[in-house]
């Protein structure tokens, strides 16, 4: 089970507002795809590094706020 399908199943809302975030990234990259031909290679570049950037920017998001969501179950187990 990764983060994302942890996390799903900890805080669906948390889950429901980066799956938005990773479907837009998703669809930035599919209409860059299609136009890459048109760019020049610097942008190009640029491009396929700010997408990367983004995308690894959510998954680390995700990661974090998988972690948030086991602390706060260890916490009320703790109290027990």
């Amino acid at each position: 089970m990764d983060n994302f399908d942890l996390l799903k199943s900890l805080n669906y809302e948390a889950f429901t507002m980066y799956r938005k975030q990773f479907d837009a990234i998703n669809a930035s990259h599919s209409y860059y795809k299609k136009n890459e031909n048109l760019l020049e290679q610097d942008p190009r570049e640029l491009m396929t590094l700010t997408l990367n950037d983004k995308l690894n920017l959510i998954c680390d998001r995700v990661k974090s706020q998988t972690f948030v969501e086991i602390r706060k179950k260890m916490l009320a187990v703790s109290k027990i």
